[in-house]
């Protein structure tokens, strides 16, 4: 409420009856799981596209169980397939 004397309004803005805007309403929500949050995964981070598209899979879907699936064989034949480069090249 507006006091005759003070024609600025309340200088509190919960007295106003309005939350002031801060600059993070403006930035997108992070389409990241909490525990790669906590770790410090952002969409900047290394192989985000990767953490993203697996965190946003529903396991009730069959075709996004297929893709869950493939992903996994991907990287686990990428891990075993450079683990064998390193060891035989000793």
């Amino acid at each position: 409420m507006q006091h005759p004397e003070d024609p600025w309004g309340p200088d509190d803005p919960d007295e106003a009856g309005f939350e002031p805007i801060e600059p993070e309403d403006f930035l997108p929500g992070n389409p990241f799981p909490t525990d790669a949050q906590r770790l410090g995964i952002d969409r900047w981070s290394d192989n985000a596209g990767m953490i993203a598209v697996a965190s946003s899979l529903d396991p009730a879907k069959r075709w996004h169980k297929a893709v869950a699936w493939v992903m996994l064989v991907a990287v686990v034949v990428w891990t075993l397939a450079t683990l064998w480069s390193q060891l035989s090249s000793h």
